[in-house]
């Protein structure tokens, strides 16, 4: 008797554990971005990443940037004008912090911008 409960039971919890795992979660006030390289596909937004779901297009772009979570502002700005707001305290390779724009190129890459200085210090 035990061992027919303890069966139902695990059949039980894992048909519940799939549906949930099929679910998707709505992650309230994102915007509907759609992808700047095929144009035709809603991006899909996630704590880590921002991509496609056009396994022929596959772009992506990572949220976080040199020791920078991009924002989903920045985020949306990245997308829709192609260019981020400064982001400030980045990190390079070599440990020295920066500040940058992040730029969507034609080929839909990004890059750096920097700003300008308009003093130098000698």
């Amino acid at each position: 008797m035990q061992g027919h409960f303890k069966k139902k039971w695990k059949t039980y919890a894992s048909s519940i554990t799939n549906e949930l795992l099929q679910t998707s979660i709505a992650q309230n006030n994102l915007p509907k971005l759609v992808c700047p390289k095929c144009k035709s596909q809603q991006l899909t937004i996630r704590d880590k990443i921002v991509k496609c779901p056009d396994e022929a297009c596959n772009w992506v772009q990572f949220r976080n940037v040199c020791g920078v979570q991009i924002g989903i502002a920045d985020i949306e700005s990245l997308i829709n004008k192609k260019k981020t707001s400064l982001i400030k305290g980045m990190k390079s390779k070599a440990g020295k912090k920066f500040d940058a724009y992040i730029v969507l190129n034609e080929d839909c890459k990004t890059s750096f911008e920097f700003t300008k200085n308009k003093s130098y210090k000698k």
